[in-house]
This record gives C-alpha cells, sequence and structure tokens, in this order.
C-alpha cells in the first residue's frame, strides 16, 4: 500500500515537472519566433495578423520566401470537424467531463490530436470551456460541465494531450460566452464582478495556460460593456500579464469590430480575416504612429511561438482532407462512450440485464435509432432537437461521424448473439401503438434533447413529447428502463418518481460508438461510473440564472452557481452535481490529512505547489468490479467568502471485488485560497478549513469529514 501511496504522489510530482519543461520550450520557442519575425518586412509581419481564404475554417498566409507555407485552422473540440469526412466522432466535452478520469481525458485529447496533424491540421479550435452557467445554453455539450475545478481539469488533460501530438490547443471563448442569444448581432455584456471571473470563469482558461496551451479564441460577447476581442483588461491584464500567457489571442469568426483598437487591447490575430480590420490595415497604423511596430513584431511572435514549440517546422504533414485518419479508434471512442454514462436510477436491481432472464425487450422511441436525415444534421433541424439518436450537439463543434452505432442496431446485434427478442417501435408520437406493445415485462424507453450553437434551447422538456412517450409505457410496464439522450440539463420531474421507472441511465453526448458503450452498460460488461457534472434540478427556476434577451447578461449569482447555489439556498435537487451510481458499493475510510508546504502564492506557478495531501482508503465491497469517483470538496474560512463547499480534487479509482487501494488527492496552493479584491491576488484565508470526501455533492455522501487550519 505504501508503494501505491507512492507511485500517487510521484505522477503528481511529474505532471507538474511537465509543465515547468514546457516553460522552458516556450522560451526557446519565443527566441525561434523572434529570429523568424526579424527577417519579415512590416508589409509581411502586419499581414500575418488577419486570416486569408483557404480550404481550412481559417488560415494564416504563407511567407514563401522564408520557406513558411501556412498554418492551416480548423474546428472541432471533440475531432476534426467543419464537415470534413473519415475521422472519428468523439463523445462531446460534457459527456468526456462526466467520466471523471484525467487518464480519459488526456486519452480523448491524444487521439483527436492525432487525427488533426494526420489531416494537416496545425490549430484545433479546441477545448471549449466556458461553464455550464445556464441550462439552456446551446454550446453547454461543447463544455465540461458547471465547476471551474472540473472544467479546469478536463481543459488541462486536452491541451496536454492535443499538444502532446503536435496540434496546438485553442481555449474558448474567452471569457464570459455563457449564452447564444445576442451573442452575435445585439453583442451582449457579460457583466462579472473580479471575484467571479477569476474564481469561476479565468479558473479553466488558467489550468489551459498552464498546461501549455499555444492559442486561445477571444469571444463574440462584450464583458464588462468592452468587445471581448479588444478588451484590455482581459486580454492584456488578466491572460497575458497575470497568467503569463505566451501565445496568441485570435478572435472568433467575425468577433472583431475594430482594428487598432483590438491589436492594442490584446488581440494577435484576426479570424478568418477580410474585414479590412486587421492584416495588411495595420500597416498605415504603424506608418502613422497610432500603432507601434514593437506591438505587430509581438503579434507575429505570439502566433509563431507555438508553431516552433511543437516543431511544426519539421516535417508536417501536408493539409489533405481525403486521409482516413480514423485506424483502430473506434476502441478508444467506445472506451470513453461508456466511461461517461450515468446510471442515476435503479430500482429492484433491474440492471444489469441477463440474456437468460430478460428474454424480450420492448424498445420505444425516434431517439433508439438513426435520424432518417442521415448522420449529419449539423446545425440541426429546427435547431431543438430532432428523431434520432444523438452522437454530438451541433454548430461548429459538430464532428460529421464517419459511422454511427444506433442504440437500436447494437440491439438487435445483441439479441443475435445472445438469443433473446426484440420489439420496438420507434414512431415517437404514435401513442396509440406505444400503448399496445406497452405491457411488456421490461421496456426501454429512449429520449432526447439536442442543442446547437447559433441558439438557445427554448425549455429543458425532452424532445418531441418524450416525457408523455415515458408516461405511457410506464402506465402499463411495470419495469421500464429510461435512456436519456441529452446535451445537458432536463427535467425529469414528469416520471422520475413512479415506481415503474425502474432505472434510469443518463446516456449523454457518447459520440459514434453510442450504441455499442451501451449495450456494454445495459449487460454488466461495463460497470457504469459516469458522474453528473451539473446539478439537476426539480423546477427550472431553480438553477438561480436564465438567458437574458436584454443587452446586459448580469452574473449577480457571483460564485454562487450550480450545487453551490443550491448548497447556499438549501434548495433539494433531484440530482446532485457528482452523483452516479454503480452494479456494486463501496466504502470510504481512514481520512488523513497531511500538510506539505507554508509557501505563500507569489506568482502564478506557486500556485500550483502542493499546499496538502489528503488520503484514504476506498474498499469495493461488492460483487462485480466497478469505479468509484472520489470526491473532495472543501469549506473555507468565512473571510473567503465562498459557498459551503466547493470541488477541489476527485480521482476515478477502479477496483476489483473485495480489493482495497489508498487513494491520495493534492490540495494546490490555490485550491486553498481565494481572489482578494483588495490585494488582487489570490491568498489564502486565516482560520479553519473542513474537508468532506465522498462519491457526491450530496451532504449525505460525503461520509469522510476532516479539518486543517491555517
Amino acid at each position: 500500500m505504501l508503494k501505491r501511496c507512492f507511485i500517487v504522489l510521484v505522477y503528481l510530482t511529474l505532471t507538474i515537472s511537465d509543465v515547468s519543461s514546457k516553460n522552458i520550450g516556450w522560451n526557446a520557442a519565443i527566441a525561434k519566433a523572434k529570429v523568424f519575425v526579424a527577417q519579415m518586412t512590416l508589409e509581411e509581419k502586419c499581414n500575418l495578423t488577419a486570416g486569408v481564404p483557404s480550404p481550412c475554417a481559417g488560415y494564416v498566409p504563407p511567407v514563401p520566401r522564408l520557406g513558411f507555407n501556412g498554418m492551416c485552422l480548423q474546428d472541432a473540440p471533440s475531432g476534426v470537424g467543419d464537415g470534413v469526412g473519415f475521422v472519428t466522432s468523439f463523445p462531446g466535452g460534457i459527456h468526456t467531463a462526466a467520466m471523471w478520469d484525467q487518464d480519459l481525458m488526456f486519452k480523448r485529447g491524444s487521439v483527436i490530436g492525432q487525427e488533426f496533424r494526420e489531416k494537416g491540421v496545425h490549430v484545433a479550435l479546441g477545448p471549449m470551456i466556458n461553464i455550464d452557467r445556464n441550462a439552456l445554453h446551446g454550446r453547454n455539450w461543447e463544455g465540461f460541465g458547471s465547476d471551474p475545478y472540473l472544467s479546469g481539469m478536463n481543459a488541462y488533460q486536452y491541451v496536454l494531450g492535443l499538444q502532446d501530438q503536435g496540434v496546438v490547443a485553442t481555449p474558448k471563448h474567452y471569457i464570459g460566452n455563457e449564452q447564444e442569444t445576442n451573442r452575435v448581432s445585439d453583442s451582449y455584456s457579460a457583466n462579472i464582478d473580479d471575484k467571479t471571473i477569476h474564481e469561476i470563469y479565468l479558473w479553466p482558461f488558467a489550468d489551459a495556460v498552464y498546461a501549455g496551451a499555444g492559442s486561445v479564441m477571444c469571444a463574440y460577447n462584450r464583458v464588462n460593456q468592452t468587445h471581448a476581442c479588444q478588451n484590455n483588461k482581459t486580454l492584456n491584464g488578466l491572460l497575458k500579464d497575470e497568467l503569463a500567457y505566451n501565445g496568441n489571442v485570435m478572435s472568433d469568426w467575425g468577433a472583431t469590430h475594430a482594428g487598432l483598437e483590438s491589436a492594442l487591447g490584446g488581440l494577435d490575430l484576426e479570424m478568418p480575416g477580410g474585414s479590412g480590420f486587421m492584416g495588411y490595415a495595420l500597416v498605415a497604423k504603424v506608418r502613422d504612429g497610432s500603432l507601434p511596430e514593437a506591438r505587430v513584431d509581438d503579434m507575429v511572435t505570439r502566433i509563431f511561438a507555438p508553431y516552433f514549440l511543437l516543431e511544426q517546422d519539421q516535417g508536417f504533414p501536408k493539409l489533405d482532407w481525403n486521409r482516413d485518419v480514423t485506424h483502430d479508434h473506434y476502441k478508444v471512442n467506445r472506451e470513453l462512450a461508456r466511461a461517461g454514462m450515468i446510471l442515476l436510477k435503479n430500482l429492484r436491481n433491474t440492471l444489469p440485464l441477463n440474456t437468460s432472464v430478460d428474454r424480450l425487450l420492448t424498445i420505444f422511441g425516434a431517439a433508439a435509432t438513426q435520424y432518417d436525415g442521415g448522420l449529419n444534421p449539423g446545425g440541426g433541424p429546427s435547431g431543438q432537437g430532432y428523431d434520432g439518436a444523438i452522437y454530438q450537439g451541433g454548430g461548429s463543434g459538430f464532428v460529421k461521424p464517419t459511422y454511427g452505432v444506433d442504440p437500436l442496431s447494437a440491439l438487435l446485434a445483441k439479441a443475435r448473439d445472445s438469443n433473446f427478442q426484440i420489439q420496438f417501435v420507434t414512431r415517437q408520437t404514435d401513442f396509440g401503438t406505444v400503448s399496445s406493445l406497452a405491457s411488456a415485462p421490461l421496456c426501454l424507453v429512449f429520449i432526447s434533447a439536442w442543442s446547437s450553437e447559433g441558439s438557445d434551447r427554448q425549455n429543458l422538456n425532452a424532445w418531441n413529447q418524450g416525457d408523455k412517450l415515458v408516461q405511457t409505457v410506464a402506465a402499463k410496464c411495470a419495469s421500464t428502463i429510461v435512456l436519456v439522450n441529452s446535451v445537458s440539463q432536463l427535467n425529469l420531474e414528469a416520471w422520475i418518481e413512479w415506481d415503474n421507472i425502474s432505472a434510469v441511465i443518463w446516456t449523454g453526448i457518447p459520440g459514434a460508438e453510442y450504441g455499442n458503450a451501451l449495450v456494454d452498460v445495459l449487460f454488466g460488461d461495463y460497470n457504469p461510473g459516469g458522474k453528473l457534472v451539473f446539478t439537476i434540478a426539480k423546477n427550472d427556476s431553480d438553477y438561480g440564472t436564465n438567458i437574458t434577451q436584454t443587452p446586459d447578461s448580469n452574473y449577480t449569482e457571483g460564485v454562487f452557481l450550480d450545487y453551490r447555489h443550491f448548497d447556499a439556498a438549501m434548495i433539494a435537487p433531484r440530482f446532485h452535481f457528482g452523483f452516479g451510481l454503480s452494479y456494486t458499493t463501496f466504502s470510504l475510510t481512514d481520512l488523513r490529512i497531511a500538510k506539505v508546504t507554508d509557501q505563500t502564492p507569489g506568482n502564478t506557478s506557486d500556485l500550483y505547489v502542493p499546499a496538502y495531501i489528503v488520503s484514504l482508503y476506498i474498499t469495493n465491497t461488492g460483487n462485480v468490479r466497478g469505479s468509484e469517483v472520489v470526491q473532495l470538496y472543501l469549506g473555507f474560512p468565512n473571510e473567503a467568502a465562498e459557498p459551503p463547499k466547493v470541488l477541489r480534487g476527485f480521482s476515478r479509482v477502479y477496483l476489483e471485488p473485495g480489493e482495497t487501494v489508498p487513494v491520495t488527492l493534492t490540495l494546490r496552493q490555490k485550491d486553498i485560497s481565494y481572489w482578494n479584491v483588495i490585494m488582487q491576488q489570490f491568498t489564502v484565508a486565516k482560520g479553519a478549513y473542513k474537508v468532506y470526501v465522498g462519491t457526491s455533492g450530496n451532504w449525505d455522501d460525503l461520509k469522510l469529514q476532516g479539518a486543517f487550519t491555517v
């Protein structure tokens, strides 16, 4: 056991030193970029600050005389997007976060990076790390949920994985881009106070920068009334100065509103170009003295530093959209898909299914099968939903599946191999036929909720009368299993408490291996271990935030978001943040807290130094192999003005029946700090800190409690 603990601590040390080595790499890359930039004319340098037309979503123009052939930029966060063929459609970010497994987060980033590189794409436009502030936000499926710590760990591992393959990561959309309504036409202003922007919305970007991200994409919206892509405070003040960010800032497509103001405000690269704001237009600004040439040098140096950092100047593959880059990535895709599925309810041990007993499965719902419009709904029929299995959400984040395995097809194959009977109705609203088949021993009902970039969801209901479908089946079927294929939060109150609803699986946004992964979970070939990355409320109004229809989006909830808000307001949710069941059981014992250092944060790197080590033991007390996510929440002294508890650590642990292993969680200096608006730095509060360790954000599930005093 001591050996296992040692291995965990070494892993943490390697993670930190790995980032340090990347910083050394940055110094060399910046020096190389400066030498490169020094060889250019003013006109050449300015031209590089705006994109040019190309087969890619964005393109940095070439400088042929210096041997630079241009840089290709392409969506998306969950695979090579923009309609490109022969690529893998991976699970969305919201599904990846639900895995709560940092090894799998890294693995996903790495295989995505491999596919980008082999296509010849230099810059991947992801990860999307905006916070799930509003349950209705159309792009929640691309991001990593409602908690900044969890989102930050996902961002960190994605950046490491992607850039490990030599492809530049682009965390987006910086910053406060938490709704689609009025994001472009009126450019709503996200009005966020200093404490909140540091502790919630900047947090995952800070982790992405710490991982070495080469590019950051600024957003469409305004932040505290100033456009995000010319906001001196957020771009220069927070990102480049406070976080010591070395890479470039590129605009979202069409998010640039001025040339000189953007260049001075911190924007380095305008995409997709063609507006006349930047590029060659900056030559005149330099010559009239309004824009220092040193700033242009800085812009172009920042564009090329990540190019040299990842050695893209040495044998990078040529662009080829027809190259098949899928390899055997369906295997890891299936692993990722099932790891992010969440068992929410399992009365009477309905699951896993037993093929020797469960001889007839009756399946209902259009979400069980393929959409009749094909595998490429793109922006989404009607923008709100469609009849068919959902592999990803819509918009620029959508990755066109090379294939897609729907649940019904996978279940039919399973029926063939295991010799059981299947009957089904996929006409979603044919309630007469549904009712006639519902008097069956075991029923599976598939419902869905879709969303897409460009619009926010209209409500939190299942698509196309999905709730009525569930009720119609459950009224007659004594063992009804509901499968929820949803982009983010859904209101389940219409049926969740019915006794005939014996099991519920949140299947999420699982990518092209959806059906195969689900069959693994349903029949016990894989023990579900995913956890919610947001709270599921009983009432839509319980979330405390909503989409604004006005030019101002006021973040008046501050740091009291999602479970933090539910805790502070003492609102009982339907399912807690971090919740998810298993086919086995676990116990946690022997909580210990050890101090590591007294160091006070002085700069960005100091914030990532370990402060306390929290250790415990976990035992699989059941009869089958499974995993549990050990979650650490921290309660701060009053000085910090924090919610009752905040997530500050987690580890997904896989155990055989009866096995006991140690778990070690590290509290970094940043994790025990709050943003001090007077001192303008992260500060460790004086007093008693409460440590809560358990298996969900529910107070009742936090079985181990301890404390330390600073």
